[in-house]
């Protein structure tokens, strides 16, 4: 690993260039970040949707866990970050608390998604470790990409690069002087000469998402494969035993003075530091004692195959029944009641019985 360093290091030696900088605004009315956070949300609850229906759970169930942990979320993620990092703006505008579009973190999204889960797995009485892996496969890719957006738009920006000739500064961004109008931005010029134009910085977003690709993978690849699978719950601990360090690292690169420290470290390294260690604790009770959930097919995909083919004959099925004449019901309502019916039959033995009786006289 030494020599492997050596080496990219001295191919970097002479370019102390990083990442080109770029930066997407709005497209009229509509925020490019909220764009690609919807797309997200979309593409990761049709893998939720995917992994649920493969281990045989309703589609209310799949709605509404879906639906209780992005509301649980988004607003755990506004409430996490007033409380954590803009505490002194709420003691003088209270109203910060329900302004949901100011201000969010990563870890009050996971909280308030894992509060929104919990509650509804209780409520419908649902088994947790299942249910835990549906919302990982879907929660883990939907917030990968939200870290594209937080890429594209720079608003994850940490600190100057203290060595632009190491090889690690090739995934650096280079940020322009004249983007220095951005307040995330701005800071990076504070105490450099003003003939400098550009200043090579980490943006965050970028970091973390580079990281977050092969988690992905590796995530993914574990929940859907039909082979060996995984105990239940297991996947969903993995994915923050994953999560933990990346997130602990990213505020060395922040900022001396970006957020507050506690004994040293952030509230963020903090809580990567509890989430890590009750990770790793789940992890190896599952492996100690878990199995793997009963899916409805040996994989994912003829289990889709199955649901389609299923809804096909539903559809074919409520055609017929559309496209069935009315004309063939007409005779049943002309036809005498059941009642009238029997009237008439008994009348009939009646005058056969008189004829039978006059038959005996004579």
């Amino acid at each position: 690993m030494y020599a492997v360093a050596l080496t990219l290091s001295a191919a970097t030696t002479a370019a102390t260039t990083g990442v080109p900088f770029f930066q997407l605004g709005s497209l009229g009315p509509i925020q490019s970040f909220g764009i690609i956070v919807a797309a997200g949300v979309l593409i990761g609850a049709a893998l939720l949707r995917r992994y649920a229906e493969w281990h045989g759970v309703s589609d209310d169930h799949i709605r509404g866990l879906t639906g209780w942990i992005t509301v649980s979320g988004f607003l755990g993620a506004h409430v996490f970050d007033v409380l954590a990092y803009q505490w002194d703006d709420l003691m003088k505008d209270p109203i910060l608390l329900f302004k949901v579009w100011s201000g969010i973190s990563s870890y009050g999204g996971f909280l308030g998604g894992a509060m929104g889960f919990a509650i509804y797995v209780w409520w419908k009485r649902l088994p947790v470790r299942l249910m835990a892996d549906i919302a990982i496969v879907g929660l883990l890719p939907a917030f990968s990409i939200g870290r594209i957006g937080c890429t594209v738009v720079s608003d994850h920006v940490g600190a100057a690069v203290k060595d632009p000739d190491a090889w690690y500064a090739a995934v650096a961004m280079e940020y322009p002087r004249d983007a220095a109008g951005n307040a995330n931005i701005a800071h990076l010029f504070h105490n450099l000469p003003a003939t400098q134009q550009h200043v090579l910085a980490w943006n965050l977003g970028l970091v973390e998402l580079l990281y977050l690709v092969p988690v992905n993978a590796l995530v993914l690849w574990l929940a859907f494969r039909s082979t060996k699978r995984m105990p239940a719950g297991f996947v969903a601990v993995l994915a923050g035993l994953l999560y933990a360090p990346v997130r602990f690292y990213l505020d060395y690169l922040r900022p001396e003075n970006s957020d507050p420290r506690h004994f040293g470290l952030t509230f963020a390294q903090w809580a990567s530091i509890l989430a890590f260690v009750v990770s790793a604790y789940v992890a190896a009770k599952i492996l100690g004692n878990g199995k793997p959930h009963p899916t409805v097919t040996k994989t994912s995909r003829e289990a889709q195959e199955r649901l389609r083919v299923i809804l096909k004959e539903d559809e074919e099925a409520e055609e017929k029944g559309k496209a069935k004449p009315k004309q063939k019901e007409a005779p049943k309502r002309a036809s005498p009641p059941v009642e009238e019916e029997e009237k008439g039959d008994a009348e009939e033995k009646g005058d056969a019985d008189e004829k039978q009786g006059a038959s005996a006289e004579k």
